[in-house]
């Protein structure tokens, strides 16, 4: 097994302070963007908040919005960059099916955890996120004509016989595009990761500390001072955030006709199976 020159530890106790958090995006989510907060809040920590999924967006000559840094490397990286903290970490850049690469390499030794959201909530931050244009500060466009050109199966949805759009009409068919994504829930729930809804970390001080002891190897903990102040900002928006209510209910019963159509022809019936599996009511 290959060493560390500096101190002798072997190349895989080096990478035991990278951390992974999966989910199925962020797209300016406050519970999200809380979480990587509050472990921010150690001194000890560093963590990435959708790094790889915003780079593209203002450095398209790099690579594609569909694209990600190869995950060895990408981790030896943010390991190299985060050695004199106690743990360093990167949040929602991947999913869960894309860290079979990090699973095999360093089994046990990079650990990896996947928070995920009611469907009904996620659609929706995943909508109002393309609708704004990304918070695409310079105001540029090529994010969005990507999802438009890529990401989107048109030509499925006019088979569905589903609701007709023109290319203006962002809440619909990034509403399309958001419930065709749900399907993926089949593959990310096979994957040896744990699963855990966000909706109960803000609720349990005791699982997010739980949370936060398995990803950086029980060598982070949080006093309850700390945790205090963390738990004022659940319901709090962060800088360049707006209070927004997602009640997963409520939204569901705001859909127009369309929608709900849509949702009945687009969202498998495993994947609505697997929604509920992890405890989500639809």
């Amino acid at each position: 097994m290959a060493t560390n020159p500096i101190d002798g530890s072997s190349v895989n106790d080096a990478l035991s302070h990278v951390f992974y958090v999966t989910s199925w995006g962020y797209a300016a989510d406050h519970w999200f963007s809380w979480f990587v907060k509050a472990i921010n809040a150690s001194p000890e920590v560093m963590t990435y908040l959708a790094n790889e999924g915003s780079r593209p967006k203002y450095f398209p000559e790099e690579r594609t919005r569909a694209q990600r840094p190869d995950l060895i490397k990408y981790s030896r990286f943010i390991a190299d960059v985060g050695m004199t903290y106690t743990a360093i970490g990167d949040c929602y850049s991947y999913r869960a099916t894309m860290m079979q690469p990090v699973l095999e390499t360093w089994p046990n030794i990079v650990r990896i955890v996947q928070l995920t959201r009611h469907p009904y909530a996620w659609l929706f931050f995943h909508v109002r996120w393309r609708v704004t244009n990304m918070r695409m500060l310079g105001g540029e466009m090529g994010p969005l004509e990507h999802e438009w050109r890529y990401a989107c199966d048109h030509e499925l949805f006019k088979r569905l016989g589903l609701k007709p759009y023109e290319k203006t009409d962002v809440a619909v068919w990034t509403t399309y595009q958001g419930l065709l994504k749900m399907n993926d829930v089949v593959g990310d729930t096979k994957m040896p990761i744990r699963q855990i809804p966000i909706e109960e970390v803000v609720r349990s001080r005791d699982l997010f500390c739980e949370i936060v002891g398995y990803l950086t190897h029980g060598r982070v903990s949080y006093g309850e001072q700390l945790l205090d102040q963390i738990y004022t900002w659940v319901w709090r928006p962060f800088r360049g955030e707006t209070t927004l209510r997602a009640h997963p209910a409520e939204l569901r019963q705001s859909w127009p006709d369309w929608q709900i159509e849509a949702f009945e022809k687009i969202v498998s019936r495993e994947a609505k199976d697997n929604f509920q599996a992890l405890g989500y009511q639809l």
